[in-house]
């Protein structure tokens, strides 16, 4: 009488509720601690995706919010050597608000004869078109850079030079007062590598130095400020660089746009997203083993729990939707922690490593990055869960009372296993569909598949070696290959476990080793300890005594060097020849060119001959 009460009224906590979720909610009331790791593994997985995708977006982000300020303007034309002429100025004026700086290398000498290599920016009274110049001492300080005669440096400067602010020091024929320490700049992703710390300065300042001469080694930079925000439209970009190229085909301007204002950081951030993608998507997949793993688990303590359901007459459908509810809500769970932690990530990375990211990043939401690890975990969840709770739910009453399942039933749990094989699949292809390098992700999600099902079928044929050995002595030996050989052993799971596991971290140590032999390879065995630019010929035989005063036993070559334009390509003008838009820097301005009557003994001649002496 009781069971025929407990068969006609199931237990309800909720009115109206399903008993499948009747069952998982009262299934977790009494307990869920052998799923604390499953909720562990989503999260951690979900984590990865999540803190990847978000510094990716946050960089991204940044760099188009930031566009304008990084280069300056909405556009920048540099030239090497020389001013812009009359008509190309006038035309840059055409098109909006310029404003011109020159940027160089120079000698920065202290009362004391202390010297130091700085980098000079001169600039207009239009400086800057966008942002602000921070002036990090005194505070609230002005535009002092504009005082005829005052500077701004960076605080380096100070120490190398034993200056304090207020305290003057020679560039050029030039005397200039410290008139504070100079912070971030507007256009500081513009500017090229820098050998010493920065000076900035007005132009006036600039003209009493007498540094700039008929071919001084300074890069002249017109920043174009369009009007009535005609910048924001792209085809108006498009429009101005087309008009400049084409009105002046040999200005030999680079010419760049807020669209795309640091090209070879935009990449370097490229080949890391690619490097920590891998290991998140590894990650991910480690994390989904852990679930299976932890899911198995505690399915093999619910099999008496689940045996008296079918009893009282419950289908397998409401087996697998009760306990699919509940490995949902965990994975939940596991999800939103997952999503916080990741969501976190610029803003810790921002906190942590401010002095060295390039640029600040956009600390906020960033949605689709979440959205595509939300559904990366969900369907870990049933890529790793859906299967073995199918072989739960069709196993008859009798055989989960026993310890293993016959190959019947594992045979008649194959819709479930192909339910596995399309999450999967649709994890691979969201995966690569939210990839920027979607070849790359390709490559490797098809290459963690292979390393997958090789594990996988290593770890079957151990188990199954196990157990045709399991009467091997000594009797301890026998006890280990039983338990491997054993139906519902691990032994599968634990060698996909570990051999992704191992991979991962081997994968990494040979990633990092390549892109050091990739360095190291481009350096030469004999490459100089240091260079020198641009020593004066009067100047070579007393720069040449004082190095070897410094170090006698120095090696010392020279060469001589100035700078030219590529204006034939196999005898057709530059403007007219093909040229890869990823080559053509280097016939779209001056280049810095050597030569010599002999070979170097560092060169090889690959094909032809050295020209004659």
């Amino acid at each position: 009488m009781t069971a025929h009460t407990a068969i006609a009224d199931p237990p309800s906590a909720t009115p109206g509720s399903s008993l499948a979720m009747t069952i998982a909610l009262r299934e977790l009331r009494a307990g869920a601690g052998g799923l604390v790791v499953f909720v562990l593994c989503i999260a951690l997985g979900v984590a990865a995706v999540a803190a990847i995708g978000s510094l990716a977006a946050a960089f991204d982000k940044a760099l188009a919010n930031q566009g304008r300020v990084l280069i300056g303007g909405d556009l920048s034309f540099e030239v090497v050597h020389r001013q812009a002429m009359k008509e190309e100025s006038a035309a840059l004026h055409d098109l909006g608000q310029v404003s011109q700086s020159a940027s160089f290398r120079a000698m920065a000498r202290g009362e004391d004869g202390k010297s130091a290599l700085v980098e000079v920016k001169a600039v207009d009274e239009a400086y800057p078109l966008y942002g602000e110049v921070n002036v990090i001492e005194p505070e609230g300080l002005g535009p002092a850079w504009r005082e005829d005669g005052t500077v701004l440096v960076q605080p380096i400067l100070l120490e190398r030079l034993g200056l304090e602010i207020g305290d003057t020091f020679k560039i050029g024929e030039a005397t200039t007062k410290i008139g504070g320490t100079l912070g971030q700049q507007p256009d500081r992703l513009a500017d090229r590598l820098s050998y010493g710390p920065k000076v900035l300065m007005s132009r006036d300042t600039l003209d009493k130095t007498g540094l700039v001469q008929p071919g001084s080694l300074i890069r002249w930079i017109y920043r174009l400020k369009m009007p009535n925000d005609a910048g924001t439209d792209r085809d108006n970009l498009t429009d101005a660089r087309k008009a400049m190229e084409t009105a002046f085909p040999q200005s030999g301007f680079a010419i760049r746009d807020w669209t795309d204002p640091a090209p070879s950081l935009r990449r370097d951030a490229q080949r890391f997203t690619q490097f920590i993608n891998f290991v998140g998507l590894t990650a991910l997949l480690l994390g989904g083993i852990g679930v299976g793993n932890a899911i198995q688990s505690y399915m093999a303590k619910k099999r008496d729990i689940i045996a008296t359901f079918k009893c009282l007459g419950a289908t397998s459908r409401l087996v697998l939707n009760a306990y699919m509810i509940q490995a949902t809500m965990l994975a939940g769970i596991g999800i939103v922690i997952g999503l916080a932690l990741g969501a976190l990530a610029p803003l810790a990375i921002a906190t942590l490593y401010e002095d060295a990211l390039p640029l600040p990043l956009a600390i906020e939401p960033h949605p689709v990055p979440l959205i595509v690890a939300a559904l990366a975990g969900l369907l870990t969840m049933v890529l790793f869960v859906l299967w073995p709770l199918g072989r739960a739910s069709l196993v008859s009453p009798a055989r989960l009372m026993r310890s293993g399942l016959t190959d019947e039933r594992e045979r008649s749990a194959t819709p479930f296993a192909i339910g596995s094989a399309a999450a999967g699949l649709a994890l691979f292809v969201l995966a690569i569909a939210a990839s920027e390098e979607r070849l790359v992700t390709a490559a490797i999600s098809l290459g963690i598949l292979v390393a997958f099902g090789l594990l996988l079928g290593f770890g079957a044929l151990v188990q199954r070696y196990a157990a045709r050995h399991r009467r091997t002595k000594p009797p301890a030996v026998a006890l280990a290959w039983a338990s491997i050989g054993a139906p519902g052993s691990l032994a599968r799971a634990i060698a996909v476990s570990l051999g992704l596991g191992l991979g991962l971290l081997i994968a990494v140590a040979l990633i990092h080793g390549s892109l050091l032999t990739e360095i190291e390879s481009h350096v030469e065995v004999d490459a100089p300890a240091y260079y020198f630019l641009d020593v004066e010929p009067d100047s070579l035989a007393a720069f040449q005594k004082t190095a070897k005063t410094v170090e006698p036993d120095a090696k010392m070559d020279n060469a001589p060097m100035l700078r030219g334009r590529i204006v034939e390509l196999k005898g057709v003008p530059v403007d007219k020849a093909e040229v890869s838009p990823d080559t053509r820097w280097v016939v779209s301005g001056d280049r810095g060119l050597t030569y010599t009557d002999s070979v170097p003994g560092s060169s090889e001649v690959e094909e032809g001959e050295w020209w004659s002496e």
